[in-house]
């Protein structure tokens, strides 16, 4: 008798927690389809494609560098730019320290061993840049240092037996030096806006041009499904709208992997709402049904 009492009661105990949980669980919004969202990349100006060497099927990651369009008038301006801005902060060193000799052994070898370590860098850029494993930007910093080496080394080279200059003197040349790094940002400035950067961590669904081929300005170069995040629409009643707001916490539900996974209302509207979901993990695929539910 006491063994039958102890089974009913633990029964009771478990159908009690049971209830409780039903009673604590948050009510399902609705199902649906998920869906992952598919970039158009195109290109930003009219000109030749560089540094493109993804292929249809390739993983990129969120902003990497994607491809650039060449504006060689600018690439010109832009190197000019550089060269007139290092030269100008080498003479300004010259000025605010002056020179205690003509030949200055030491400090002309330390100027040519930091023209060759910047040389160096910058090819080994030049060729990173060349396969698309950088950004233009990282290799035009490069450049930008050799430039303001040898103008150090040529300063160095060429100075001759020097005082400091006078405060007026170098003020004149700071306010110079100032004009052309602002001209050498402006021109950078236009260029980065000929790089594009993958929106995504996704896969290249297509790919419509080449490297070395020109592009209209607007016309498409890839195509990028986004893989870490997706999305899913759910029908919904007024008054449940009523209860809910966009960026509100939701979860959904795979039935079919049985995986909960992190999302939030993203538009809610006409009757439907629009759920972003977290899918860092990789888990779910297009097409995959899942319950979304409110977050307590």
């Amino acid at each position: 008798m006491k063994r039958f009492t102890f089974i009913i009661f633990t029964i009771l105990i478990m159908l009690f927690s049971a209830a409780c949980k039903n009673e604590t669980k948050a009510p399902a919004l609705g199902s649906g389809s998920v869906y992952f969202t598919v970039y158009d990349i195109t290109a930003p100006a009219e000109g030749q494609i560089l540094g493109l060497i993804l292929e249809k099927g390739d993983r990129i990651g969120k902003e990497q560098p994607l491809f650039a369009i060449d504006d060689k008038q600018l690439a010109e301006e832009i190197k000019q730019a550089d060269a007139n801005a290092a030269r100008a902060e080498a003479e300004l060193k010259i000025m605010q320290n002056g020179q205690s000799s003509p030949n200055n052994g030491a400090a002309l070898a330390a100027a040519q061993q930091q023209y060759e370590q910047a040389s160096a860098t910058e090819a080994k850029m030049a060729s990173l840049y060349k396969i698309g494993a950088i950004a233009r930007r990282q290799y035009e910093a490069a450049s930008a240092e050799k430039s303001a080496a040898l103008a150090a080394l040529n300063a160095a080279q060429n100075a001759g037996s020097l005082v400091k200059a006078s405060a007026e003197a170098i003020a004149q040349k700071q306010e110079e030096l100032k004009t052309l790094k602002k001209q050498y940002n402006a021109l950078m400035q236009k260029q980065l806006a000929l790089e594009t950067e993958s929106p995504c961590t996704g896969i290249v669904e297509e790919k419509y041009h080449n490297a070395g081929e020109t592009a209209a300005a607007g016309e498409k170069i890839l195509s990028i499904r986004d893989l870490e995040n997706c999305s899913v629409n759910i029908k919904i009643s007024a008054q449940a709208a009523q209860s809910l707001k966009t960026g509100q916490k939701v979860t959904a539900h795979a039935q079919g992997i049985n995986k909960t996974f992190n999302g939030s209302i993203a538009k809610i509207e006409n009757g439907l709402a629009e759920i972003n979901i977290d899918n860092t993990s990789l888990d779910l695929k297009e097409g995959t049904e899942v319950t979304v539910s409110a977050v307590n």
